[in-house]
């Protein structure tokens, strides 16, 4: 009889182990998946950022090119390039800086 009672309380001692740990499992699994959700939540956030961030640059990318195309002219270069002669009646180019 001490026998089989020593028996039951080795395994009753080792099924709390295992219930122990099988619970602790668990809590580790469920902390996996609420570290998923959110890193898949801040995923779509930056996503959506990024999304709103691609809109934007297109609307400002129309609203330039809308305006070059109305305006019709360019802003004046103040330098002109090497070689290039200066449109008739332009002002001339403005004096090189003193070297000493």
């Amino acid at each position: 009889m001490a026998q089989l009672t020593d028996k039951y309380n080795h395994l009753s001692a080792e099924y709390a182990q295992l219930k122990a740990s099988q619970a602790q499992q668990r809590a580790e699994s469920e902390q996996i998946k609420a570290s998923q959700a959110q890193q898949k939540a801040e995923s779509e956030q930056q996503k959506a950022a990024y999304e709103q961030q691609k809109v934007a640059y297109e609307q400002l990318r129309e609203i330039v090119m809308n305006m070059a195309t109305h305006s019709g002219t360019c802003a004046p270069n103040p330098f002109w390039s090497y070689n290039h002669q200066p449109p008739p009646g332009s002002p001339p180019p403005p004096p090189a800086p003193s070297l000493y």
